[in-house]
């Protein structure tokens, strides 16, 4: 049997990755981190912030230090931000130190999840057409990325704790020798 690796949870903000990274790590009896978390901790500032401040190419580098620092740690499940696997470089850490598990959300229900929620850098601004029309651009740039994860989950209108158990459920049966 397959030693358990880092779970790094990816796809696109509002997919569910916070919600689901604490509950799938107490599932599986891991430790877990959220990368966002981590970066404010690190920073001394919130992501809107950075962002404002400092700028999404700042925001890149530390996300990209974030992971780096995370992926050299114990097994654990990692809520990874939406734009983190766009990088080559996160890509290639993630890949070469854990499971990547893509969390799959269409762009009505990431509107639905966080269309109103002035938190996020990247729609900020923007009337909600214009949030709307700039979920489904960005989504048609990541999905291509988001797809070679090694395994993925639906998650349009499914309940928390019924993701955890599919994600659970995979990776027992890929560490078992079984198929995706």
């Amino acid at each position: 049997m397959e030693e358990l690796k880092n779970l790094y949870l990816i796809g696109f903000m509002g997919a569910g990755k916070s919600t689901v990274a604490p509950k799938l790590a107490e599932r599986l009896d891991m430790g877990w981190i959220d990368v966002d978390d981590r970066i404010e901790s690190d920073a001394g500032f919130s992501i809107p912030e950075i962002f404002d401040y400092y700028g999404e190419e700042k925001f890149r580098g530390l996300e990209r230090e974030a992971i780096r620092n995370v992926s050299k740690g114990e097994a654990r499940v990692v809520a990874v931000g939406g734009g983190a696997p766009m990088d080559d470089k996160n890509w290639e850490r993630m890949k070469e130190t854990g499971l990547i598990i893509y969390l799959e959300t269409g762009p009505q229900e990431i509107f639905n999840r966080i269309g109103t929620d002035k938190s996020r850098p990247l729609l900020a601004g923007l009337d909600n057409g214009e949030k709307m029309e700039k979920i489904r651009e960005l989504l048609r740039r990541r999905h291509p990325r988001y797809s070679e994860a090694d395994l993925h989950v639906k998650c349009n209108g499914t309940d928390p704790q019924k993701i955890v158990e599919d994600i659970a459920d995979k990776i027992t049966e890929r560490m078992t020798g079984g198929k995706d």
